[in-house]
């Protein structure tokens, strides 16, 4: 059986892993922390409750009255204490590169899960300072094969641009957001079929009906030549995708993917990637499969829910007289229950009441399907762990007008999904051996796709890495 070295030895690519993790000493952040906080904050930040207290919490009574959902639990490497520490200490991770068949890795946070959707202003903007100047002292000096992304608040345009500039001065090339923020609702109504009871807040994605305009975000990361990465874990708790109290694997199904689905149709239908044709957006360790079927959905509905397509529902085009007369001859009996015919043929249309802008696809600016699929295609990417068989829905021939999406590789090296860490190569050119992807396919799987995100923001990307050779012929 061929190895992870073995595989990438004969491949004519490189392999770019676009989303391990690493698992932060604390005790090694901490004196970052202190300085980003200040010594009262800091404090102030060591000794609040934090969630994760309460979902590492073993009492089931108490997470049954409180719907503390079941996280992860044993989450880690164990029994293969070399690979716990190669998630650990990035010089063994740097070390052991080409055992894993890997040749440039993109890292994210494991214990910096959170930080972004701390509810405190100041301590979040503090904390998430805190963490990103303890990433690029420590995996700064790796950053020809390892770069670490800093994370970056979302709760206030101000706030993002704000880290955004750090994260530039501090020398990163990549940034992770949150997938979205939790908000108040100004005037929650009591009893409202809308809302759960006593529910005062909404997550709000950053696009469609945003509270803030983050166009001045996504230009200053252009700007500063960063791809737009969003990782799941890094604001505030899966409430609405976490449920079960007792069981992880229930809630770990799915979660990603679900909440992804609404931050990209929030993006892609508030019209960000059409105001900004240039910008990368990749969604990590969600998968590929849902946003096939989310593209030939979004075609569909525009087909028919477009101006064009409203026009056969428009009710102004009912012939009450036909209507009337079809009804007496095929439904006399129906009739006959009311008094007043033409009011009790009124309730038969859903005619509901339309809004006062009724081009609901204003924002996206496409005049034919092609144009739609090709703001999507180009703008989005989706991270793949190594086993996802889904990731064949990126390229089937079913999707609507042909259209191919963009996977990129996600080892997810850190967390149990990973298993044996230099197996993972291995286990995603199995996609290939067991004919779900091609040779090609494959190459964009793990080299072209990722390579092309960061390169379209930063053509230097790559500069001084061992695969500035191979990039090159993707310019």
């Amino acid at each position: 059986m061929a190895t992870s070295q073995d595989i990438r030895a004969r491949l004519g690519h490189p392999i770019i892993d676009a989303d391990g993790h690493v698992l932060e000493y604390l005790p090694a952040v901490e004196p970052h922390l202190r300085e980003a906080l200040g010594p009262a904050a800091f404090e102030r930040y060591r000794n609040q409750s934090s969630p994760l207290h309460r979902i590492m919490d073993a009492d089931n009574d108490r997470r049954l009255a409180t719907r503390t959902p079941q996280s992860a639990w044993w989450g880690t490497p164990a029994r293969n204490t070399r690979d716990l520490a190669t998630a650990a200490a990035p010089a063994l991770m740097y070390e052991r590169m080409d055992e894993l068949g890997l040749d440039f890795a993109v890292l994210y946070p494991t214990k910096g899960f959170g930080i972004a959707g701390i509810g405190d202003d100041d301590l979040r903007a503090g904390v998430c300072r805190g963490f990103n100047e303890f990433y690029a002292a420590t995996y700064g000096p790796f950053a020809d094969r390892l770069t670490m992304a800093g994370v970056v608040p979302m709760h206030t345009p101000d706030e993002a641009l704000a880290e955004l500039q750090h994260c530039a001065e501090l020398g990163f090339k990549v940034v992770a957001l949150p997938e979205g923020v939790t908000r108040p609702i100004p005037e929650p109504e009591a009893g409202s079929p809308f809302l759960l009871p006593g529910q005062s807040h909404w997550f709000d994605s950053f696009g469609l009906d945003s509270a803030h305009d983050y166009d001045p975000v996504w230009a200053k990361a252009q700007e500063l030549g960063f791809a737009i990465t969003f990782h799941g874990g890094l604001g505030n708790m899966p409430t609405g995708s976490f449920t079960s109290v007792t069981n992880y694997s229930f809630n770990h199904v799915g979660s990603f993917a679900q909440r992804m689905h609404t931050l990209v149709k929030s993006l892609f239908m508030g019209g960000v990637p059409t105001r900004f044709p240039n910008q990368g957006f990749a969604v990590l360790e969600c998968g590929v499969g849902w946003a096939a079927i989310l593209l030939n959905d979004l075609l569909d509905h525009w087909e028919k829910r477009r101006p064009e397509g409203l026009e056969p529902l428009d009710p102004a085009g009912i012939d009450w007289d036909e209507l009337e007369a079809l009804m007496r001859r095929h439904g006399p009996e129906l009739l006959a229950a009311g008094d007043d015919v033409r009011a009790g043929l009124a309730t038969i249309p859903g005619i509901g009441v339309p809004p006062a802008e009724q081009d609901e696809w204003r924002h996206l600016g496409a005049t034919d399907p092609e144009a739609l699929i090709e703001r999507f295609s180009r703008s989005f990417y989706f991270g793949c762990e190594a086993d996802d068989r889904t990731i064949a829905y990126a390229f089937s021939p079913a999707n609507s007008h042909g259209f191919q999406l963009k996977p990129i590789f996600s080892s997810d090296i850190g967390h149990w999904d990973a298993g044996d860490i230099t197996g993972v190569v291995e286990e995603a050119y199995e996609l290939v051996e067991d004919g779900i992807l091609t040779e090609d396919q494959f190459a964009q799987f793990v080299f072209r796709n990722p390579a092309q995100l960061f390169l379209d923001q930063n053509p230097r990307f790559f500069d001084g890495t061992p695969v500035a050779g191979a990039v090159a012929s993707l310019s």
